[in-house]
């Protein structure tokens, strides 16, 4: 037999097809024999039952937990019958005569052990892991400080992914991508393939080292092209890429390089910068505001020096830079602490407020520690206002950026909480109807639904709302669209899943505030909350004790302003009650006056719930207007179930500008 197709999938159904099919038709087109095996490392899409039902002929092994790419391989190909064996993603489509190129190539190159062909992008464009050096210390310097991007034609700046070699030629490379490897039987034996101690990522890397430290040559061939879509069984998995690729780097490094300690240690150095500035890279968001807010915290000082001591630098010189430094990285810290720069907060100006007393305290101790900083002690108090005023102000900047960059107040900007469902059944999808229908599509973007397996992956349940993968996934698609809010559909997942579920998300996302939410049956109502470590499983079975929803309406702090704006509108409306009766013949006016009264009683209020069951009435007054009035148009002919779910989200999330925009838009109206 000429050659056997060694293939390891997960989740990627739709795309094996095409690779299996397009291996077919190049054995066809080259005459040759060959075999496909195949490794399922435990997919949840479909794809045993897939393979089974439409390529009977190929070789399958489905396997009973994901073992990794590596070892993936290694149980296939021990079963490889064929001369040669090309290890090939499931992601690709071959070139009908790729095959025949390849063979050709190795029976004419008996020197070779690993040959690869031109991989190219989706797109058309060239793929560079396709071929690449090996990551030696200078060859990971010039990488990760960008030499190689600004020098791609230099063979002293661009070893690592070889830019200085044509693409249209054939030559010896240091290493092949994993996509597509064809290797000699001779190589294999030699090596018994992959090194098992990596899981994903590298064990391509470590495999050409050792075939070319055995005396065989690795090889790129130009004259024959695959198309890789890259990272697609990356993307449904649930891993952290970035972790797992630079343990895979840290593997290399100490199996490969340990015979020289200044060699080893220059690379992981490169492998830690390298994976830092990933991180960076990954949260630069984060970073940026950050550093915005360490500026910001600085001009307040010199601003509040200019007007309290009439000088910029009004302190002692002595105290400089501690004056400026200290109260930035204190501002930053409490920041920090209190979660700011979650992608749910950074525009937040509660926690702002919050910050600042914090701040200000610790700010007022170190004066008592540091002499530098204690020439001033009565500056902290101004410094701290100042910060204050300072941050509101970048904050509210930003939101307006904000706006301009995402298309004006109603776009879909990153103040929205982006919100999963979690489940496909009847009762998420009501779930995503409601939210998508009434006043929460000002605050929740539903992004899309989590299903149990990934058979549906891809599929578009409501408008725009896709599902985006299953349970599993669920950490990483946290992680990678910057997910707050997740809603269990009551029918999706036993009690036990929910927290089990919860739990890990949290312990794989300790730096996201993420807010699960469970909807009972039968109801709109939305039970959450944040600290899941008291959802603990109720006594003699595997629930979860609920916690009743808080309402804001119902706290002393919520309704004196709330009364006290009753109070100051009651002049006002007297006044239209008079001028509307002197120009109305209607019974309007009239109710208007009694209304008044009521509203000075207490029995009413200027903005409150519209619903009338009993169940309503316990969370407030009814108001003259209402959340739902304004959202559900018309009111009269809305669900009885949509107008109660607004009532309780307007009590749950009551502000003074709340009350005020649904004034303003009742007046519109």
């Amino acid at each position: 037999m000429d050659i056997s197709i060694v293939i390891v999938n997960y989740n990627v159904k739709e795309f094996l097809r095409s690779a299996i099919v397009s291996v077919e038709r190049a054995l066809a087109h080259g005459g040759l024999t060959g075999e496909i095996l195949v490794a399922d490392n435990n997919s949840s899409d479909g794809s045993v039952e897939f393979i089974r039902e439409n390529f009977p002929s190929v070789k399958l092994w489905a396997l009973p937990e994901n073992i990794g790419f590596g070892r993936a391989n290694n149980v296939a190909m021990r079963e490889a019958s064929g001369d040669y064996i090309l290890i090939l993603n499931p992601d690709t489509i071959l070139g009908e005569d790729t095959l025949e190129v390849m063979l050709r190539f190795m029976r004419e190159h008996p020197d070779a052990g690993l040959a690869g062909c031109k991989l190219l992008n989706g797109d058309g464009s060239f793929q560079l892991s396709c071929r690449r050096g090996f990551p030696t210390p200078w060859a990971s310097f010039t990488k990760l400080f960008g030499f190689s991007r600004f020098f791609p034609n230099s063979k002293l700046f661009a070893r690592y992914n070889l830019t200085y070699l044509p693409v249209d030629a054939t030559y010896e490379v240091d290493a092949l991508g994993g996509a597509f490897m064809f290797m000699s039987r001779a190589a294999y034996e030699a090596t018994t393939g992959f090194d098992e101690q990596y899981f994903m990522y590298g064990e391509d890397l470590d495999l050409c080292y050792q075939v070319k430290k055995l005396g065989f040559k690795v090889y790129y061939v130009h004259e024959t092209a695959t198309i890789h879509f890259k990272g697609e069984s990356t993307r449904r998995s649930a891993l952290n890429e970035v972790k797992v690729f630079y343990e895979a780097m840290h593997i290399f490094v100490k199996k490969n390089y340990r015979a020289s300690f200044i060699f080893n240690l220059l690379l992981r150095v490169g492998i830690m910068l390298r994976s830092t500035f990933a991180l960076v890279k990954k949260h630069r968001g984060a970073a940026l505001l950050v550093l915005l807010d360490l500026v910001t915290v600085g001009i307040s000082v010199l601003i509040t020096s200019r007007l309290v001591l009439t000088n910029w630098f009004g302190l002692p010189r002595s105290d400089y830079p501690f004056a400026i430094i200290v109260p930035a990285l204190v501002v930053v810290s409490v920041l920090m602490a209190l979660n700011t720069y979650a992608i749910e907060n950074r525009r937040s100006l509660r926690v702002i407020a919050v910050a600042m007393p914090a701040a200000l305290i610790l700010l007022s101790s170190l004066t008592y520690f540091f002499k530098e900083y204690a020439s001033s002690r009565s500056l902290v108090l101004s410094i701290a206002g100042m910060t204050l005023v300072l941050l509101m102000l970048q904050r509210n900047v930003l939101r307006v950026i904000d706006r301009i960059r995402f298309g004006g107040a109603n776009s879909a900007r990153p103040a929205m909480k982006r919100t999963v469902v979690i489940g496909v059944t009847q009762e998420a999808i009501r779930i995503g109807e409601l939210l998508k229908r009434t006043q929460f599509m000002k605050h929740y973007q539903l992004i899309g639904f989590i299903d149990r397996t990934l058979s549906k992956m891809g599929d578009t349940v409501l408008e725009q709302s896709p599902v985006l993968g299953d349970i599993s996934m669920l950490p990483k698609i946290v992680r990678d669209q910057k997910v707050a809010e997740v809603i269990f559909a009551n029918d999706a997942l036993s009690y036990s899943e929910m927290l089990e579920t919860m739990q890990r998300v949290s312990e794989e996302n300790p730096s996201r505030n993420v807010n699960f939410n469970v909807v009972p049956t039968a109801s709109d109502v939305l039970l959450a909350k944040r600290k899941i470590e008291s959802l603990q499983p109720e006594r003699g079975g595997e629930g979860i004790a609920l916690l009743p929803v808080h309402y804001n309406i119902q706290r002393l702090s919520h309704r004196l302003p709330k009364r006290a704006l009753d109070l100051l509108a009651l002049p006002f409306l007297y006044v239209w009650s008079l001028l509307w009766r002197l120009f109305s013949r209607t019974d309007a006016p009239q109710q208007l006056t009694q209304n008044c009264r009521r509203i000075l009683r207490g029995d009413l209020s200027l903005v409150g719930i519209e619903s009338r069951t009993s169940s309503s009435r316990s969370l407030t007054k009814t108001g003259l207007t209402s959340l739902a009035r304004i959202t559900l148009n018309p009111l009269a002919s809305a669900r009885t179930e949509d107008i109660e779910q607004l009532d309780r989200y307007y009590a749950e999330n009551h502000t003074i500008g709340m009350d005020l925009e649904i004034i303003l838009r009742s007046v519109v109206r």
